[in-house]
Order: C-alpha cells, then structure tokens, then sequence
C-alpha cells in the first residue's frame, strides 16, 4: 500500500509537523507501524487532519491486524475525500481480507456519495441562492424568449438543489454511523452490565447508531440486528464535528 504526501500549510510548527509525517512515512516503508503511528498521531495533534494523513493511519492499522481502526480511519479519510479511489479500493480490500460482509451500495447511491456532507451542503445553498434570483429577476425581465430562458435556468436550479438535498440526507445519515473497533464484543439486550448476550459483533463492522444511555449505546448492524454495546467499543465515523 502506497502512502499519500502531506500538503502542510506554512504556519510556525509546520516544518516540524511535515518532518513528523515523513519519519511516519519512513516508519511505514521499514514496517515500523506503531512508530508510524505515533508520528502521525503527533501530526493530528498540531496540524489537525486531512484525508492523507488519515489514510495513512489506516494503512498501518491494516498492516497491524488491527481491523477496527483500519476500517474506521478507512472511512474517515474517505468522508473528507468520498471520490477518492485509492482510500475506496482499500477499505473494500481491508474488508474483503478481514471477512467483513460488504453491503454494495446502488448505482445512483455511489452518486450521491461523491461528495461529503460540507460539499452538498454547499451546492445546496449556491442553488438555492441562484434559484431565488432568478425569481427575482423574472418580474424585471421582459420578452417571451427571455422568460423562457429564466424560466428553464430556474427549473434546471431547482432540480439540482433537490439533488443536492438528497446529498445532504444521505450524508447526514452517516453522522449517526460507527465503526465496532473492539475485539471480542457482543451485542446486549438490554443496556446494563448483567444483560443476557443477543450475539456477537465483529470489530471493523459498521453500525448505525439510534439510542444512548448511560455507558451503553444501542445499535443496528446492516443485517438489521440490533442490539446494545458499551460506548467503548465504538467508534464514530464523523467524530464531535472534528470531520465537519
């Protein structure tokens, strides 16, 4: 698995964050994949995250066996870079090799996963924005052919700001969405410590996420099992807006 370069902008401690992210590389390369990680780690730290760098991370955690957080940091860098083909061929292979059961998505539902949550929010608001001046502007205009063309510009802006909310809709489903990276963990029927087990869950599965309560949240796998897990042993994918 190739690793991506990082693009640091030039504020003080970037040199030292870039120099941190090429010892992580180097770490990579020579199979040292917790100091990788570690330097990676220290490069979110000061520098935030970026695609790259999260990619990266899931890379070593592959390389390591850990699937819970290949998967996870897999999906992360493909939110913020959902029409990337390497970070997808990798998390389709990390899953394929781990014996994770893949839902294939449809052909118009990759469409909309083109883009994350901040991109279709943006088009959504451009097309709104340009559909309510042209409504403006179709009292001002004169001449049956102009109207036409308002009329035509104002429908085609219409129809791509609905798109784009079914952008929105999908996407925002997926801040609801996390990753089991927790070896060994079982699904409860009930959320409390003495709960009988409803059956086990394998870590690098994905789960959506429809109920907290105390330590325990309640989740629903794919399959359409549901049952409750501790809090620990799940990962969000789009973490407190740090992914926004």
């Amino acid at each position: 698995m190739a690793v991506f370069v990082l693009a640091v902008s030039c504020v003080s401690n970037a040199g030292e964050a870039e120099d941190l992210f090429s010892q992580g590389n180097r770490a990579y390369v020579e199979g040292k994949y917790k100091t990788a990680l570690s330097c990676y780690r220290q490069v979110m730290e000061t520098q935030g995250i970026s695609s790259s760098l999260l990619y990266n991370m899931a890379n070593a955690y592959y390389h390591m066996k850990d699937v819970g957080n290949a998967v996870l940091y897999y999906e992360r860098a493909l939110y913020l870079d959902p029409g990337n083909e390497d970070i997808q061929a990798n998390l389709h292979m990390a899953r394929k090799d781990f014996g994770l059961v893949e839902r294939e998505s449809g052909k118009w539902e990759r469409y909309f996963h083109f883009f994350n949550l901040n991109g279709w929010t943006w088009i959504a608001s451009g097309a709104l924005t340009v559909f309510s001046l042209i409504f403006l502007l179709r009292g001002m205009s004169q001449g049956a052919g102009r109207n036409r063309l308002i009329k035509a510009m104002s429908v085609v802006a219409l129809c791509l700001f609905v798109v784009s909310g079914t952008g929105v809709a999908l996407q925002y489903e997926k801040m609801d969405c996390g990753i089991v990276t927790a070896q060994g963990a079982s699904l409860l029927v009930s959320p409390f410590d003495a709960a009988s087990k409803s059956g086990a869950i394998k870590d690098g599965k994905m789960v959506k996420i429809e109920k907290t309560y105390k330590d325990y949240l309640l989740v629903e796998e794919t399959t359409g099992e549901t049952g409750w897990l501790k809090k620990k042993a799940v990962e969000t994918v789009v973490p407190g807006g740090d992914l926004g």
